[in-house]
């Protein structure tokens, strides 16, 4: 079947769960197949603000639509079973169309007291305990959400009486080869620990690779959607090769509501910047890009993009000391006027070698426009 992959392609906050959940009614699963609470994801439902950490960007009111929690994440039970509560009393009955792969690891209480004592303000943390359960996990001494089902554990035995199924990628392999399925990125490009701006990066895989690590090799996405803005953010600590400061960077945080959705966090602002799109583009194996938030820029007479660095970036270290060059495209006033937009796509086809084939201009689903 015509499966996909959605992944942000910088640092995070790229509006990938809204990408996602504008296109959900077309497909059976949504899969997480890496991360944690540590990312929130925000969404909009006919006018109502959803915002969910680990169950995926599902359309719980379509009915065809289920989620399902995969092997490679680390897992809150107990905020699992308050986003589940939530997502239940939003859309009856959803809770019985959320799966998850006993072989997910587990975050405990004293991970996350070690993250909050050790890491916060360190590496941009979020004190959610993700970081030292996947250590645990790597060093094998971790705790699985099998275990927790074989210990007869209170919070399992609440999220089954609500409905939550429990069962492996292989239990469900024959469905899987007959379902559409989107696989929607916990955590963006930039921040994988193999290939982004380490060590200020995530703990869990971002790319094709944490698909095919958590079991689902057997039904690899066709196309791979790149989700960016049309200027730049990152939270926390690390390279940021365009960002901007004092009060246009401020209009722009303010104008976009760049603020972090699990922390509450101003989010650092920057342009667009080309080289490291390009860069993600290829490690993430990008087919298709969808480019968000447009209307935050309305109005601006020039758009600065960020088009050559100083050299050409081929290793997550190239991002401390690149310098950027950059082109000014002409403004736009209404975001959704595609001839007055072409200027900028056509700049950012050309430099990065994807095309751009859906752009955001708002949060309704008639605001998701294609190209």
């Amino acid at each position: 079947m015509n499966s996909i992959a959605i992944f942000g392609v910088f640092m995070g906050d790229e509006a990938k769960a809204r990408v996602t959940h504008w296109m959900a009614k077309d497909y059976d699963y949504i899969v997480r197949f890496g991360g944690s609470s540590n990312a929130g994801h925000t969404i909009y439902d006919n006018g109502l603000k959803i915002v969910r950490h680990l169950i995926p960007s599902a359309d719980f009111s379509a009915l065809n639509n289920k989620a399902f929690l995969g092997s490679g994440m680390v897992i809150n039970v107990e905020e699992l079973l308050s986003e589940v509560k939530d997502t239940e009393n939003m859309f009856p009955g959803a809770a019985s169309r959320i799966i998850v792969d006993p072989d997910a690891f587990v975050i405990k209480q004293h991970h996350i007291i070690e993250d909050r004592e050790k890491n916060v303000g360190r590496i941009g943390s979020t004190g959610k305990g993700v970081t030292p359960s996947y250590r645990d996990k790597i060093n094998r001494c971790g705790i699985k959400i099998q275990n927790l089902i074989d210990q007869n554990d209170e919070t399992i035995n609440e999220l089954k009486k609500l409905g939550v199924q429990f069962k492996y990628v292989l239990e469900l392999k024959e469905e899987f080869k007959k379902s559409k399925i989107i696989f929607e990125g916990s955590q963006s490009i930039l921040l994988d620990p193999n290939f982004g701006s380490y060590p200020y990066v995530t703990s869990g895989e971002c790319g094709l690779g944490g698909i095919i690590n958590s079991g689902f090799g057997f039904v690899m996405p066709h196309k791979v959607y790149g989700i960016c803005k049309a200027y730049s953010t990152r939270v926390g600590e690390g390279p940021f090769p365009t960002e901007i400061f004092g009060e246009e960077a401020e209009k722009l945080r303010e104008l976009g509501g760049e603020y972090g959705a699990t922390t509450g966090r101003p989010r650092r602002i920057g342009h667009l910047d080309l080289p490291a799109l390009k860069y993600s583009c290829i490690k993430g194996g990008i087919t298709d890009l969808v480019i968000t938030k447009f209307d935050v820029l309305n109005n601006i007479t020039s758009v600065p993009v960020a088009t050559s660095y100083d050299k050409e970036p081929v290793s997550g270290k190239d991002f401390f000391t690149s310098k950027p060059n950059y082109t000014n495209v002409d403004g736009w006033k209404d975001a959704k006027d595609i001839k007055q937009l072409s200027k900028f796509i056509e700049l950012v086809e050309s430099n990065v070698g994807v095309p751009v084939k859906f752009i955001s201009c708002g949060t309704g689903k008639s605001d998701l426009i294609s190209i």
